[in-house]
């Protein structure tokens, strides 16, 4: 699993980042969810891309920078996205979280937290 970031302003460019070799910071993030398709798959279909988070910006940290400073998850919530067990953005608290905006989202390894 890689990080797919998408540019819709520079004609929809894509590139992907290695989970383990980088935290990407997110900013004016907000969780998208394509319904139709995450209750298929809730209901048993097979798994396709139904979720993404936009932003306005993005910062790409290498956990090799000499600057790099390793998220701490210790206060954060985390997001979750798992369509086989619920068709929402969850987290342990939430049930739906669908189109929540939150001022900055950072990814730890395959994980979300804010």
């Amino acid at each position: 699993m890689h990080w797919q970031i998408t540019d819709k302003k520079s004609g929809m460019a894509r590139e992907y980042y290695d989970p383990d070799k980088v935290e990407i910071v997110m900013y004016k993030a907000k969780l998208g969810n394509q319904p139709s398709a995450a209750r298929k798959i809730f209901e048993g279909a097979d798994k396709t891309v139904c979720a993404w988070v936009d932003c306005d910006a993005i910062d790409v940290n290498y956990k090799k920078s000499p600057n790099f400073q390793p998220l701490d998850t210790e206060s954060l919530t985390q997001y979750k996205y798992n369509p086989r067990k619920n068709p929402h953005w969850f987290t342990d608290t939430d049930f739906n979280l669908d189109n929540e905006t939150f001022l900055k989202l950072t990814t730890k390894h395959n994980k979300i937290y804010g």
